[in-house]
Formats: structure tokens, sequence, C-alpha cells
């Protein structure tokens, strides 16, 4: 029965990947390497639930178009002086990806041969926001740079943009927006869509008249308030997800070890499951921002305003979709879990 509901599954995920345009993505995350010992409740020094919403990612790799990943866009102090976490995530995501593609491959279509990551240029210096900057140079901005550069090649355009993900802070986002509406390349900004993570939430952590006490806006308040501020403006489009990764998709998983052991037969599948693995289940509620580009799953781009607001009531109701949906969602990661390991369904 498992299988046949998992082949079901592949069937309409492959439909749907077929029908739409692949979707190009950037990845801005404070994802750093769980071993470096930290402050938070975890004992690490940012949370670890990046660690599974990338493991995530890349098993639904061929599903998108991956331009770039930013690792640790963070304002942890300890940072000033770890190791190059761009080369961590490659040592950690990377040749776990490399060793299992070929088998991915094997029995879907479009997983690219490698995926690498860049180390943010706030690391080291945890740099906030300044909105009295104008940002006109990038040069001590090189991950902003990146993007920004990228945003302006021949295949992005309004209709193909590339969507932005959001796992923490937003002032990389805000640094580059700024840069693009002081320098004249407001067009530019058309190209890009930004999807936040629990930037802002009236029913968890937030409040009705402070939605925006939330731990990934406290991180860069002005940043948070500058990008929220444009978005009102029609200036960017910008896609609050609220709280729903962790209140839709993380709550309605399956619960208990007894499932999530199951995803242990493949690497990335391990990397699953150990990077938070907190109340009977695995805390990837960052995936919410790369959910939403895939149709059928509950909740898409259309069940979210464009202007950065999230009401009270379209949280709720794009959480209890994403509820609905979230034994699906875990049954199409444990079954390409197992297709990375070389478990081919009959």
């Amino acid at each position: 029965m498992i299988r046949v509901s998992l082949l079901l599954i592949a069937i309409c995920v492959s439909a749907s990947h077929l029908a739409a345009q692949t979707p190009k993505v950037w990845i801005y995350s404070d994802i750093s390497d769980p071993t470096l010992a930290g402050n938070n409740k975890e004992g690490t020094i940012n949370d670890p639930d990046d660690v599974s919403a990338m493991a995530g990612y890349l098993l639904l790799a061929n599903e998108f178009e991956t331009l770039g990943i930013v690792v640790t866009s963070t304002h942890r102090g300890e940072h000033a002086t770890t190791p190059d976490q761009a080369a961590w995530a490659d040592q950690y995501f990377g040749e776990a990806y490399r060793s299992e593609v070929a088998a991915l491959n094997e029995s879907l279509d479009g997983y690219p041969d490698d995926i690498t990551f860049q180390q943010s240029c706030i690391k080291e210096s945890a740099e906030r926001f300044d909105p009295r900057n104008d940002y006109v140079s990038l040069d001590s901005y090189d991950t902003v740079a990146a993007l920004l550069n990228r945003a302006q090649q021949d295949d992005v355009s309004p209709s193909d943009p590339i969507h932005v993900l959001c796992w923490g802070s937003l002032t990389e986002p805000a640094i580059l927006v700024k840069h693009c509406l002081t320098t004249g390349k407001a067009n530019v900004l058309k190209r890009m869509k930004f999807i936040a993570h629990w930037t802002n939430s009236s029913l968890h952590q937030g409040t009705p008249a402070h939605p925006e006490h939330v731990a990934n806006c406290r991180e860069d308040a002005k940043a948070c308030a500058y990008l929220k501020s444009v978005a009102a403006q029609s200036k960017i489009v910008y896609h609050e997800c609220g709280a729903i990764g962790q209140h839709g998709i993380v709550s309605g998983a399956p619960s208990g070890k007894d499932y999530f052991e199951a995803f242990r037969t493949s690497r990335l599948g391990t990397l699953f499951v150990e990077g938070k693995f907190a109340y009977g289940s695995v805390d990837h509620s960052d995936s919410a921002t790369y959910w939403v580009l895939m149709p059928g799953f509950g909740v898409t781009l259309d069940d979210i305003p464009a202007d950065g607001t999230n009401t009270p009531a379209i949280e709720r109701a794009n959480e209890q979709a994403f509820r609905k949906h979230s034994r699906r969602i875990h049954d199409e990661l444990l079954r390409r879990s197992q297709l990375a390991a070389g478990d081919k369904a009959d």
C-alpha cells in the first residue's frame, strides 16, 4: 500500500514538473556547521533546522534550477573566526549529493551533476542593514553582487524570475534592493520574487498588533522593515510565508522514529533526519519556501500575497492546507531518499 501511494505521488509530481516551467531558485540561509558549539538551545551557533531544509531541497533538486546557495547569512559573532562555511557545506551536503545523484537520475530526470555553495559576505562581519546607506557599491558584498549579476542575465525575466528564498536574516536581500533602487536598476527587481520564511506572523511568536515580533524579522529588524515597506509600494514582489512551514508541514508530519528511520538508507535522507529531529519529527520549516513552488502540495504562491502582507486568515488557511498535505510531502521526500539509495520502486 505504501509503495502504491508513493507511486501515485511520483506520477503527480512528474506530471506537474513537465507541465510547468522549472523555477529558478537562489537561497539565502543562516545554515552553518552544526558541530560548531554555540549558545542556542541546541548548543549550536545557528538553528540546525536549515540543515534538514537543505537536505530536503537537494532531494528535490530536479524540480528547480538552482542558481546559487549562500550559507551563513547570519549575525552570530562567533562566525568571525569559524572556518570557511562554503567549504563545510560542499563537504557536508555536496559530497552526499554527488554520491547519490546518479541513482536519483536513474529514476528521475533533471538532477544537476553538482550543486555548489557560497559563504555569505556578512558571515564574518555580522553586519546589519543600515537604511541610511545607499549601497551604491557592492564591492564588500560579493554574494549580493552575485545575485544581482545573475538576475541581469538574458535567461531571467519577469515571466521567468529568480525566486529568492529567505531562510533567515533579510540583510542581504535588503542591501540588494536598496542598491537597485539607488542606482536606477529597479527593472532588475522585477526579475526576482522574494519568498520569506516566518518574518511575519500574527499567530505564532508575533501578535496581531506586532506581527513583526518573530525571530527572523528581529534578526535584522531594519532590513525586515525596509523590505516590507518597499513591497507595500509594489517595488518588489515579496511573498511572506509566515509560520506555515513550522505549523503546517512540520506539525502535520508523521510522528515517531519508526517512520523517519526509513530515510537513513541514503546519505541525503540521513542528513534530512539528523539535521534537526525534535518532538518526534524533522524540523524543516524553511522548506515551505520551496514547496510553494511545487503545485499539488497544498499551498502555492497564488495563495500568498505578493506585497509582503500576511493576514491571520491567510496564514491560518495556508497553515491548514500544508498540514493536510504534510503526509504527502514527507512521503515524497521518503520516496526520493529511497531512490537516492538505489532502492527502485516495483
